[in-house]
């Protein structure tokens, strides 16, 4: 537990540092999601994962005044290697397209690699993910997709908030991304913060609520974008294998 909440500190005393020292634009929103995963095998499972991003409106005090939009659409679609209970290898695409309905957007191709390690201390459960990514992101100037990569790393728990049942419980993680291209404006450039409680039911999955921050280092003075949303999950899981 001491290292964990080590981790927790570092965490926000990084975000803090950046944050004091820049200028920031501040949106807020919703962000429905849904997460879908199915086991194929005792080794190989599959998983779904789509979102979207909503921004409702931003503070005048946060700069340019912007309308409300359709902020981000991203869909992902990955298959697991179980190398034992707790150690999972992932490959996934992903297509993800910024301002969907604007004549601005912009389209993202991506692959990703990852290893997942989970393990359980008592009835908590912890999450520790590195994450490689390979990123096609539309130049809408020359109508090309330059290669860029990055590096994530997510630290995440999930604890029971009852005694005899599991129905309720707590689900939270950060995540931290670095650029990995040569002449990236920055390298720790972006930060996802989740925490939510969330309802097991018996045959409609899981639902999850809380609040999901995320902040976009923009430039070398490290001006931010902080988005601020409500997310709302629903997650479900299905097993294919015939001897359960």
């Amino acid at each position: 537990m001491r290292r964990i909440a080590i981790k927790i500190f570092i965490s926000f005393l990084l975000i803090f540092s950046i944050s004091v020292k820049s200028q920031t634009t501040n949106h807020f929103g919703i962000f429905p999601t849904i997460g879908h995963s199915g086991t194929l095998s005792d080794k190989w499972d599959y998983s779904l994962y789509y979102f979207g991003a909503f921004n409702l409106f931003n503070p005048a005090n946060s700069g340019k005044q912007q309308a409300a939009n359709f902020f981000i659409f991203y869909s992902e679609q990955a298959l697991s290697y179980k190398a034992n209970k707790n150690l999972s290898f992932t490959g996934s695409y992903v297509y993800q397209r910024v301002a969907p309905f604007e004549d601005s957007y912009v389209n993202e191709n991506r692959f990703y690699l990852q290893a997942t390690y989970k393990t359980n201390l008592n009835r908590i459960s912890f999450k520790n993910r590195l994450r490689y990514d390979g990123r096609f992101i539309q130049d809408r100037f020359t109508n090309t997709y330059p290669f860029t990569s990055r590096v994530r790393y997510l630290f995440g728990v999930q604890v029971p908030l009852q005694k005899e049942k599991n129905n309720l419980y707590f689900a939270g993680y950060n995540e931290f991304f670095f650029n990995t291209f040569k002449n990236s404006t920055v390298v720790y450039a972006e930060n996802w913060a989740s925490a939510a409680v969330g309802y097991k039911t018996a045959r409609a999955g899981n639902w999850e609520l809380g609040p999901l921050y995320i902040f976009w280092v923009m430039n070398k003075q490290y001006d931010l974008t902080n988005l601020f949303y409500l997310q709302l999950t629903w997650v479900t899981h299905l097993d294919f294998r015939k001897n359960k």
